[in-house]
């Protein structure tokens, strides 16, 4: 459940391309993942493409200005759409019981990880949250005013 009272960070809009919601989908998935590289990536980025107008009115150029505010659940609305992402959100193993897994563990099974897939929609959020608070800071050094 996504929380009803946010931070001030959330609370503003940004301008994204496209290219900038599917690269940082495959950050996360490759991040998250107990793979080097999670199953289906390609097809997981492109079905998450075609699903990007659900978030905003993206320009002739793939550009929009997307509110942060609810984002992460309009995402994870998208991601949970997507069979091959929600494979990814289930132990290889089949397993269905709560498992500590720990890369730091001196016998990791990558096969009991999975990828959770609210975590990738709040983790897509933050990038750009953090970008929009780099903006403002790089603005305030030149002087720019908001």
């Amino acid at each position: 459940m996504i929380p009803t009272v946010q931070h001030e960070r959330f609370n503003r809009k940004v301008w994204t391309f496209k290219a900038d919601f599917t690269s940082s989908l495959a950050k996360w998935l490759v991040s998250q993942s107990p793979y080097v590289v999670p199953d289906n990536l390609s097809a997981c980025v492109e079905k998450f493409h075609t699903k990007l107008d659900e978030l905003g009115d993206f320009d002739a150029n793939g550009m929009a200005e997307i509110g942060l505010s609810m984002l992460s659940s309009k995402i994870a609305k998208i991601l949970e759409s997507i069979p091959e992402i929600m494979e990814l959100n289930k132990p290889r193993n089949g397993h269905n019981q709560n498992i500590f897994v720990s890369s730091h563990m001196s016998n990791p099974v990558p096969d009991d990880d999975f990828i959770c897939v609210g975590a990738v929609a709040q983790n897509i959020v933050c990038d750009f949250a953090d970008r929009a608070d780099a903006q403002c800071y790089l603005d305030e050094r030149r002087g720019v005013k908001s």
